[in-house]
């Protein structure tokens, strides 16, 4: 899945936290009996988007339509009761299969492998889509909703989303369409439109530190609170950190750049030595987004400093003690808008394929180094 289950054990939207105010207003059109046909579920990466949509999903085959309406002992007709939360029992015969992946009125569309290379295909093809539009022409298999969840409608090609369209078009009868996108602004705005939308936000440290503290109890609390600000307020990035020692490989950076203007270069082979063969490659990307993420947060304290705002009260929290003071002495070196041109060069170098992964740190490193002179 695109968002990392924040769950161990009973499975992708069972212990969904921080998005109360998006489960009350799928929970109020339920209720209301005017449930949108699509929803489009939008957010930054790894802030639970794929665990509300199952989530959602488990609600409604727990919940078959009109299933709380009908004839009374003396024919009248009874009102619906109202569900009073999307909380399902994690144990239940329906939340076992569809955490065993046998729902039938359930069904995931996202990335597949390339059959040739094995590597996951960059974008969902119209032979995804189409996957999705013969799901929609079957009756439900338990007589009840079906529902269909696109991870990530972002990464549809024209076709797919073309072919998606004609769905959202002619809706069929108990069907829900859940699109998640991190980018929205990509998809077609005849797509948009169509959909009733549910913008998640980042998490408050609190709800990652909590989630943080319960996948890794062996993290010691400083651990945790430099993973959640880090994450700045995704815990599936949080997860996804913890699990390459994003830390431990902050501080390295960190290490590297407290040396300029005088490049400690014995240090930056290091580092370079540690993120370049295959099997680091997740680590490598990391090393990109991660220094990426220093220098945006150096200009959010730079700029508040310059506004004359107190160190103490920096809008940055800092994940390691005298990060604010490294912040300040680099930006002092060079102006704001030096720091956003090395933040694009480093992005467009990070994103360059096929090239020595040593060779691309180590340039990145010198040609901040130089700047900094």
């Amino acid at each position: 899945m695109s968002d990392i289950a924040l769950e161990q054990g009973l499975g992708l939207g069972l212990d969904l936290q921080g998005h109360e105010e998006a489960e009350q207003m799928f929970l109020d059109a339920f209720n209301s009996d005017r449930l949108h046909h699509a929803w489009l579920v939008t957010g930054p990466r790894g802030i639970g988007k794929a665990a509300l949509a199952h989530k959602m999903a488990r609600f409604l085959m727990h919940n078959p339509p009109e299933a709380n309406a009908g004839p009374s002992l003396f024919g009248d007709v009874l009102e619906k009761t109202p569900a009073e939360s999307l909380n399902t029992d994690p144990y239940s015969g329906i939340n076992k299969v569809i955490t065993a992946g046998g729902h039938g009125d359930i069904v995931v569309i996202e990335r597949t492998p390339d059959e040739k290379t094995g590597k996951m295909k960059a974008e969902i093809g119209v032979n995804n889509v189409r996957v999705l539009q013969n799901f929609f022409a079957k009756t439900s298999t338990e007589g009840g909703w079906r529902v269909a969840i696109v991870d990530s409608a972002d990464e549809m090609n024209r076709n797919a989303a073309n072919a998606l369209l004609k769905s959202l078009e002619e809706p069929p009868k108990n069907a829900l369409l859940i699109l998640l996108a991190h980018a929205p602004g990509k998809l077609l705005p005849t797509i948009t439109s169509r959909c009733r939308q549910m913008r998640l936000s980042p998490l408050p440290d609190q709800a990652v530190t909590a989630i943080l503290s319960k996948q890794h109890p062996e993290l010691s609390p400083d651990e945790v609170a430099g993973y959640a600000i880090l994450s700045e307020g995704s815990p599936g990035y949080a997860l996804k950190l913890v699990e390459n020692q994003g830390l431990e490989l902050y501080i390295q950076i960190l290490e590297n750049l407290a040396a300029m203007p005088w490049m400690n270069v014995p240090l930056a082979h290091k580092l370079a030595d540690s993120l370049s063969l295959k099997k680091d490659e997740q680590k490598y990307v990391l090393f990109g987004e991660l220094l990426t993420r220093f220098i945006s947060r150096l200009t959010r304290h730079v700029a508040h400093l310059d506004q004359g705002g107190p160190s103490d009260a920096s809008p940055v929290r800092p994940v390691l003690t005298g990060e604010l003071e490294l912040m300040a002495e680099m930006g002092r070196r060079i102006s704001l808008d030096q720091w956003v041109d090395l933040w694009e060069k480093v992005s467009h170098k990070m994103g360059l394929i096929n090239l020595d992964r040593k060779q691309v740190i180590l340039n990145i490193l010198t040609l901040l180094n130089q700047s900094l002179k």
